[in-house]
């Protein structure tokens, strides 16, 4: 990718992480990352809308699209998930 920075290389390969389950790549945007990473750390909803500057409906939008990409069915499947996503990401 010619005249492409750095950081924008950063945050595309930030979007793609190693699965949980099935050794396959999950693809998500950089918004649902940012969302990911808010609930690692244990921030309700309210909070990640706040921090991202975006709508508490939006935030709990990109938590559906993330339980049906991590095939997880609850905001603590999603926690874990997202732990173990970031350990083999880094």
């Amino acid at each position: 990718m010619m005249g492409t920075s750095q950081g924008a290389m950063a945050a595309l390969a930030a979007t793609m992480l190693p699965a949980c389950d099935d050794g396959m790549s999950v693809q998500l945007t950089p918004k649902q990352v940012k969302v990911l990473r808010g609930v690692r750390s244990g921030q309700a909803n309210k909070q990640i809308a706040y921090d991202l500057g975006i709508a508490e409906a939006t935030v709990k939008a990109h938590m559906t699209a993330l339980m049906r990409k991590l095939n997880v069915h609850n905001r603590t499947q999603v926690a874990i998930a997202a732990e173990s996503l970031m350990l083999r990401g880094a």
